[in-house]
């Protein structure tokens, strides 16, 4: 699957046309990842022990990405090239006068750090205008809620007229960072290839934090440990950049760790209701397992972290 068309568009957001196609979507093998997991994390040379075959949360570590099954995606759309910036996010805020929940006096507070600890903040605090860490206007715009990237897509949607911007679903969201792959990451098996594509969880990482440095993480040092200004990495075959890693993205479906057994094989949007929304790609501070292809994350929609931010698409009306 080769790149194709970009685009830019009002805000300096630069999109690539995603075609349609059709992949494997998921896991088709749970139980292998999870004894990959635990070879990785706790040097286990085969499978699994047995009393932590006996832990039944071993047997659900990766069954919300199964089963693996074919999907097509029927109608081509736009995707952003990386995470919405905080400079984007700006514009919005700025023309709006919007304000969001993590900024707010008394509201819910944003997750931040502090003394190199991650925590909750008080309304008012830690927000996409300060995560506890330093960011300029090229880094992505995190601390957003699911309900926040909606406002700012209805925004983008209503300054361009004509256009309609939206979270990508989940499906288009592993579709287009696959970009024809079928291996865990977009560049191979390997996860120490994550090095060149991605800002994940690495060996200086786990050194600052003090964390030993196996622990999921790669063993080279990007030197980043905060998030990475969007599009510093090796972009994939449809030049989408940090896929893998930087922050977590918020997609527009509903979280259910089973409805890859009953969802369709056309355009999946995933279930109807659900409690929690759908977070994919991982983060700077990601285990190698949670920044594969097929991994998958949830949270309330009206949450806020320092780790979690949002790519658009956009829809080719006919």
């Amino acid at each position: 699957m080769a790149d194709g068309e970009i685009v830019t568009n009002s805000v300096g957001m630069r999109l690539a046309l995603i075609p349609a196609g059709e992949f494997l979507m998921g896991n088709g093998e749970p139980a292998t990842e999870t004894a990959a997991f635990f070879t990785r994390n706790y040097g286990f040379a085969e499978g699994l022990r047995e009393e932590y075959n006996k832990e039944p949360f071993l047997s659900d570590l990766f069954s919300d990405e199964y089963p693996q099954r074919r999907v097509a995606i029927t109608r081509p759309f736009y995707l952003g090239l990386s995470h919405v910036t905080r400079g984007q996010f700006r514009q919005f805020a700025d023309d709006t006068g919007y304000v969001t929940g993590a900024e707010t006096p008394g509201g819910p507070g944003g997750i931040g750090r502090s003394a190199g600890r991650r925590e909750p903040s008080a309304g008012g605090g830690c927000s996409w205008r300060d995560a506890g860490f330093e960011q300029t206007d090229d880094h992505p715009v995190v601390n957003v809620t699911w309900n926040e990237a909606i406002a700012f897509c209805v925004w983008l949607s209503c300054r361009e007229d004509g256009t309609d911007y939206r979270l990508p679903t989940e499906a288009e969201w592993e579709y287009a960072c696959r970009a024809g792959t079928t291996t865990r990451y977009w560049c191979g098996d390997d996860p120490e290839a994550l090095a060149t594509v991605g800002n994940v969880a690495d060996a200086g990482l786990r050194a600052r934090l003090g964390f030993p440095a196996r622990g999921g993480a790669i063993s080279g040092d990007n030197g980043y440990g905060i998030t990475a200004p969007a599009a510093s990495f090796r972009p994939n075959p449809l030049g989408l950049f940090d896929v893998h890693g930087n922050a977590w993205e918020w997609c527009s479906d509903w979280y259910h760790r089973d409805c890859y057994r009953r969802s369709p094989v056309g355009d999946p949007a995933g279930p109807s209701a659900g409690q929690t929304r759908v977070l994919r790609g991982g983060s700077r501070c990601c285990s190698v397992e949670c920044c594969r292809s097929a991994a998958r994350s949830s949270s309330q929609p009206g949450s806020a972290s320092d780790d979690v931010g949002f790519r658009v698409a956009r829809t080719i009306r006919a």
